[in-house]
């Protein structure tokens, strides 16, 4: 049923709960109507009704003969509209006036007959779109969904996956994300809102007002708005914006004492992740083992739940090694390098290495921030003139000052979603649903990469993992590819698998648009090796397009050779164009593992 038959619907209801089943048999009698059914509601959810549309989806066992079906479908009254070619023995059935049940009781009566793999109600639901803030500047903040546009030096997908990201979580208040910088606007409309601000602090005054005192006063700010700034329908969202914010002023100079009050500062107060966009003004900087160990015990002790905090500090933006030699400079940043930070590094607008961040194989991960070529971030500015503009908001922010606190707000989402991870965990997780951009340039090595870390931080891959990290069920991971598929060559893509589990069920989504697709093939490579076939030289080959699941239920001696194989690592696809003339595209491919118990 599609929505224009929908509209031509009449929703009635009865006062008297009896009448009910008389009423709508009446109704169908009627010669104008053609569908009279029920409304139903799945669970709780606002608005969530369901209505069946008249047809049923049946699919028949593998061995059960044709004659048989037959006599199936004239014993319930059913006759077939559609043979199914995406389902292995399967049929639209629709109901006829030899039927003698609604189909939803048809359904549920099939479903128990030896013969019948599946049999369900075809239903009319409401689609849910992902979620956009309606803040005014949302639009331009490409970090968050880059919709592409290469006269702007925007590449299309080119963000963190925050639209998808929120319609999981878009953060708890009680997740508090520490900023730890020069200092604070907190009049600003973006964190001046009740209950977002705790535990402020102005360690350069020694005070509870972090609020800026010198001209110059602006990165805490900008900061800030892209970890946390609040949904409230004017000016910049952050990644994380239902998340609470404890802004902790600066001094201008720091020592291993002040460093220790400072971390400790953020354990007392329960702070959940601390965001720092700074190093010391020193290349060569290794910890005292003072400041070394306040750090680690916030990453291990921190938190109302003594989990660790996250911690997170930019790698820097000085095109320099983390921890090496360049034009005869030694480099170590010690704060970026500590085993419990997370060093993120930055990536520009197209996907590519932002030319100045800091790289090295000590780099986590890269978030999105500026870059040349590409485009600067907006964010958060300190009111007034004495800002970086003259608005309340900054339109060329960037820096691994800028993907520090991006990935912050990604951390505090994680937490939001499960506040009992550890912060090793929240690392990992972050770190297993990176993607692997650039990867003709970025010399990935066991999936690490001197330029990326781990890859460009996914927000929405992270959120499906973080709700299911605990549980070792169900994953389900998608990615968006669009890789060109050459004439007469191959492209290939891996998803990486994040946790350990024996595969009970697999599924295998694949998106190829190609103008002949019988010159394809689609082959499946497990982390051991196995090669899996789903695609052959497709027949009839003239149409266009792939796009289609491919499912262990359905086909297990296709997938025989990784059902009750362990699930983690890399998983690749390969789509090898076998024929001359024709080209296309692989847009997207997924996985949905499930494990045994």
């Amino acid at each position: 049923m599609n929505s224009a038959v929908l509209d031509k619907m009449e929703i009635f209801s009865v006062k008297k709960t009896a009448e009910l089943e008389k009423t709508m048999d009446e109704l169908r009698k009627a010669p104008a109507g053609d569908i009279v059914t029920h409304i139903y509601n799945i669970d709780n959810t606002p608005g969530g009704r369901v209505i069946p549309t008249g047809t049923i989806t049946i699919q028949f066992e593998p061995d059960v003969e044709n004659h048989t079906r037959e006599e199936i479908l004239k014993e319930f009254g059913l006759e077939i509209i559609e043979d199914l070619d995406f389902l292995p023995h399967g049929y639209t059935v629709k109901l006829t006036k030899a039927s003698k049940e609604n189909p939803l009781k048809t359904a549920a009566t099939l479903q128990k007959r030896k013969e019948i793999k599946t049999a369900e109600p075809d239903l009319n639901f409401k689609i849910a779109y992902l979620y956009t803030p309606a803040d005014t500047l949302y639009p331009r903040q490409w970090h968050l969904n880059n919709i592409g546009d290469p006269i702007l030096g925007l590449k299309e997908g080119a963000d963190v996956k925050a639209k998808e990201a929120w319609n999981i979580n878009r953060g708890s208040q009680e997740i508090t994300v520490c900023v730890m910088d020069d200092a604070f606007d907190l009049e600003h409309p973006d964190f001046n809102v009740p209950g977002k601000i705790v535990a402020p602090k102005d360690f350069g005054q020694d005070d509870l007002d972090p609020s800026p005192t010198m001209h110059y006063e602006n990165h805490g700010t900008a900061c800030a708005g892209l970890a946390i700034a609040q949904e409230n329908g004017t000016g910049v969202v952050g990644l994380a914006p239902g998340c609470s914010f404890m802004p902790v002023r600066l001094a201008n100079e720091l020592s291993d004492d002040f460093l220790v009050e400072l971390f400790q500062y953020a354990i007392d107060n329960k702070a959940d992740v601390i965001s720092c966009s700074w190093h010391a003004d020193i290349r060569n900087f290794p910890l005292s083992v003072k400041i070394s160990a306040i750090i680690h015990k916030a990453a291990t002790q921190g938190r109302e739940n003594n989990k660790g905090c996250v911690i997170l500090f930019a790698a820097g933006n000085y095109a320099l090694p983390l921890d090496g030699v360049k034009d005869g400079e030694i480099c170590y940043q010690g704060f970026a390098l500590h085993p419990d930070v997370i060093a993120v590094g930055a990536s520009n607008s197209l996907d590519q290495y932002s030319t100045y961040s800091n790289y090295g194989p000590e780099l986590t991960i890269c978030a999105p921030s500026s870059g040349s070529p590409g485009r600067n971030v907006v964010t958060t500015d300190r009111r007034g003139f004495q800002g970086y503009g003259m608005s309340d908001f900054t339109y060329s922010f960037g820096g691994t000052s800028a993907s520090t606190p991006i990935a912050a707000g990604l951390a505090a989402l994680i937490l939001s979603v499960d506040p009992d991870l550890s912060a090793s965990q929240v690392r990992q997780i972050i770190i297993d649903t990176a993607d692997k951009i650039d990867e003709e340039n970025g010399g990935y090595v066991n999936g690490h990469s001197h330029l990326y870390g781990y890859g460009r931080i996914n927000a929405h891959k992270a959120l499906i993992l973080a709700g299911h990290f605990n549980q070792g069920k169900t994953c389900s991971i998608e990615n968006i590819v669009n890789k060109k598929i050459p004439d007469m060559k191959e492209v290939e893509d891996i998803i990486l698998f994040p946790y350990e589990g024996t595969i009970e069920k697999i599924e295998v989504s694949v998106d190829i648009r190609h103008t002949y697709r019988g010159d394809l093939r689609v082959v499946l490579i497990s982390p051991p090796g196995d090669e899996i076939t789903l695609v052959d030289r497709m027949v009839p080959g003239w149409q266009d397009d792939i796009i289609r699941s491919f499912r262990s239920t359905d086909e297990p001696g296709l997938f025989k050779s990784v059902v009750n194989s362990s699930a983690k690592g890399e998983w690749r696809l390969k789509v090898i164009d076998e024929g001359r003339f024709t080209v296309g595209e692989l847009k997207k491919w997924g996985l949905i593992i499930t494990c045994k118990n």
